[in-house]
């Protein structure tokens, strides 16, 4: 017979049935109150889901503002998971997938694999997605072009970021976030500038003022602390210079006051990053390309000098020096090839230029080495000391294109003319190789007839055997030495026929002159005699002979004597020479 009675069920959850539910909410730029509200929204919907379901109990709220999705490594992520690994939570809740993470393959790995391994329950609100498969609407391969979708549109957002920060960067404006020590930002006509700040900016020239007496940056940092002046993250949170009644007090780091002696910032000039790497998941590179970069002179008032500024980046040289190679550069970052080596002069005591490098570290931990020349002679004491001038790299080469461009552009030159003319001077060069190919070839030739003609006057017995040996070592060193040369002419004139090809797309470009050109030692010592700097940016650059005479050479080839001389000045022609 049927049963027709059943036991009374209790409104009670079985144990085995409860969840403990951890919520996650996350929000990629931090900024005003309405994207805080946003968390708070995302868990608000979250707790409203767990008033609907009872089995469900809330264990704590993990939240991650201004922190991307394309990576796990999320400080409020890893303290929900390592609750997950201690099994305090076994139950998921986000607002959506996006929210969870914008890397299509490791959101997959976790609600696909990791959460089932570890026995949990995964739900994403607007998504319908509830891992445990009673009120999941979305089946494996939807979840994983849902978060595949959520991947793309991260890396669109990055593309459309980087080109913004780098049109605001071309307009001189502060992309950065909180403005260095001893400035203010405000935004000016849609630009974020930097103004001086009264309060901080004498702090920032007397740091620059110890280090140049002597002190080190440990010894700075205790004056500093003696004087009870608030480090600089102290400062953006109480608005307080100096210690106030009832304030800790804290004492600098000597990073910190590296950080203020190696920003460029400080001479007025800016160099900020677009993005960490070439990639927008690369976020722990160490350096950075120079299209990852943007370097703009002039768009604030700067605290120092900058040759002040470059007689410190040189003593930091001196310094690392103890520590690092022998150029005194982190072995992490080698030292780029100094392009105007031999070429750069001081153009009033005519000492050449010494270069400086200064290593600018971002906040995200990736650095750019920066370049400047100053004049070695103004540090002097004796009388004779020359007057202070340096220059950056980055302004060096914007005027020396400028230039080049506008000499080409006089000269009426064509690009399909200068390339006939490497061409031809380069067959010259490969006409003059194969004779000297050919001398080697015949002097191996003769090398080895002697040699067969010692043989015969040893075996006739007209020359004795130790004279005969030390003549035979003497012609095999001599046809060694010739092999070696005639294999090093072959190589040299192998590799003709890709540098005539180099040289014609160089100078294409060099006569376009854009901000893409990209200089080099070779083509700088082959277009330009001598560069001499003079104070205030303006320099004087004189063209080799050569080029000289390719640019202004008549219908009988006939050219004028001497280099061609002019003057410029942040990249104007001042005067002709």
């Amino acid at each position: 017979m049927a049963r027709t009675s059943k036991k009374k069920k209790t409104g009670k959850i079985p144990l085995s049935r409860r969840f403990h539910v951890g919520v996650y909410a996350r929000l990629s730029v931090e900024g005003n109150e309405r994207k805080n509200e946003s968390i708070d929204t995302q868990i608000a919907m979250a707790k409203q889901y767990l008033k609907e379901h009872p089995e469900m109990e809330l264990y704590d709220c993990y939240t991650d503002l201004g922190r991307t999705g394309t990576s796990f490594k999320r400080e409020g992520f890893e303290r929900m998971m390592q609750d997950v690994r201690k099994k305090r939570i076994n139950c998921v809740v986000v607002k959506d997938l996006s929210r969870f993470g914008r890397n299509h393959i490791e959101a997959g790995n976790y609600i696909q694999k990791i959460f089932p391994f570890m026995g949990v329950r995964f739900i994403a609100l607007a998504d319908g997605i509830d891992t445990s498969g009673t009120d999941s609407g979305m089946d494996e391969m939807a979840l994983n072009l849902k978060n595949l979708m959520n991947e793309m549109y991260a890396r669109d957002i990055a593309q459309k970021v980087k080109s913004s920060k780098r049109s605001r960067q071309e307009q001189g404006s502060y992309t950065g976030g909180i403005p260095p020590y001893g400035y203010h930002a405000e935004w000016i006509e849609g630009k974020k500038c930097l103004f001086i700040c009264p309060e901080t900016s004498g702090i920032v020239k007397d740091i620059y003022g110890m280090y140049l007496s002597g002190k080190n940056m440990c010894q700075i940092a205790w004056e500093l602390y003696g004087r009870e002046i608030h480090r600089p993250g102290i400062y953006k949170k109480t608005g307080h210079v100096y210690r106030q009644e009832g304030e800790v007090l804290e004492q600098w780091g000597t990073g910190t006051v590296k950080l203020i002696l190696t920003n460029p910032v400080y001479m007025g000039c800016l160099v900020q990053g677009t993005t960490c790497g070439k990639q927008y998941k690369i976020r722990n590179r160490h350096d950075v390309d120079s299209g990852d970069y943007s370097i703009r002179w002039g768009t604030h008032e700067p605290l120092v000098s900058e040759d002040m500024f470059f007689q410190v980046a040189a003593m930091f040289e001196k310094s690392a020096a103890k520590y690092c190679n022998s150029d005194g550069f982190s072995k992490k970052m080698p030292p780029k090839e100094d392009i105007y080596a031999r070429v750069l002069f001081c153009g009033e005591c005519g000492k050449r230029m010494a270069r400086v490098a200064n290593a600018k570290e971002f906040s995200s931990g990736h650095m750019v080495r920066y370049y400047g020349y100053y004049c070695p002679s103004s540090h002097r004491l004796d009388d004779l000391q020359c007057p202070a001038k340096s220059i950056g790299q980055s302004v060096l080469d914007d005027m020396v294109k400028i230039a080049l461009h506008q000499e080409f552009a006089l000269s009426g030159l064509r690009p399909g003319r200068l390339v006939k003319e490497y061409e031809r001077q380069a067959e010259e060069k490969k006409q003059q190789i194969r004779q000297e190919i050919v001398r080697c070839e015949k002097q191996k030739e003769y090398g080895k007839k002697r040699g067969s003609g010692l043989y015969l006057k040893y075996h006739e017995g007209s020359l004795p055997l130790e004279e005969f040996q030390q003549m035979k070592k003497e012609q095999e060193r001599s046809l060694h030495e010739l092999a070696g040369r005639i294999e090093e002419l072959q190589h040299r004139l192998d590799g003709m026929e890709r540098e005539i090809a180099e040289k014609g797309k160089f100078l294409r470009n060099l006569i376009k002159c854009n901000e893409k050109t990209k200089l080099t030692k070779d083509a700088i010592h082959t277009l330009i005699r001598q560069i001499d700097v003079y104070a205030g940016h303006r320099v004087k650059i004189t063209f080799a002979f050569r080029m000289n005479e390719l640019l202004y050479a008549d219908e009988n080839g006939r050219s004028e004597k001497g280099g061609l001389q002019n003057e410029y000045k942040d990249g104007k022609n001042q005067a002709d020479g």
